[in-house]
């Protein structure tokens, strides 16, 4: 798996207006960069407009995302390697796909499997934590995919994904430098359902089992 970073100012801009008024797991609750776009303009439709706060907004505080691509794809490819193995271990199956992370001022970061995306943050120079907490959803998917999803319905697919990403602090503490994947507040039960379960088998299909079960 090769992840490439990079900045697309028309993929900031989709980032912006796609979540940074909520997400499926935040509903309603916007970032600080999205309530700077609403007191910038109320003009949100007009992507004219976003765009002209986009690169105002930069500016002004100081970002510099395509100079930041360098440093974040340096500490990225300094585990990229540890991360890969660490999560075919736990997920029994590789990823070959050449994935893009597009750097964005919306402290939100969404991904597209079907595109092979994600985002990351445009100021923190260091996006590893993230990188694995988005890529550990694309293991996800390839383990169980697009099947289970239909069986059991989207909501419960989402649940369980974004909790599992929890096994990152027990498989990939030290790649996870200081940084520790926190999850959503509803999953925290779901959280600590799986670390249980996980000391306990290292088996990942029993883990999505059972966790299926505590829902």
């Amino acid at each position: 798996m090769q992840l490439n970073f990079s900045y697309d100012e028309e993929k900031d801009i989709d980032c912006l207006l796609l979540v940074g008024g909520g997400s499926t797991f935040q509903p309603g609750n916007r970032t600080k960069t999205y309530e700077c776009l609403l007191a910038f303009t109320s003009e949100i439709d007009n992507r004219e407009t976003v765009r002209e706060f986009v690169r105002v907004f930069i500016k002004n505080n100081m970002i510099d995302p395509q100079g930041n691509i360098a440093t974040i794809q340096k500490n990225w490819d300094s585990i990229s390697d540890g991360f890969q193995k660490s999560a075919e271990r736990v997920f029994g199956v590789s990823m070959t796909d050449a994935v893009t992370a597009y750097l964005t001022i919306t402290r939100r970061y969404p991904y597209r499997l079907d595109k092979n995306y994600f985002y990351v943050s445009a100021t923190n120079t260091n996006a590893n934590a993230v990188a694995m907490h988005e890529l550990w959803h694309f293991y996800t998917w390839r383990k169980f995919g697009r099947e289970v999803e239909s069986k059991i319905g989207a909501k419960t697919y989402g649940d369980i994904k974004e909790a599992l990403t929890v096994l990152l602090n027990i498989e990939c503490p030290a790649l996870m430098g200081s940084e520790i994947d926190k999850g959503y507040p509803q999953h925290q039960e779901l959280r600590s359902r799986i670390m249980d379960i996980w000391s306990k088998s290292k088996d990942i299909e029993e883990v999505w089992s059972k966790a299926l079960l505590s829902i």
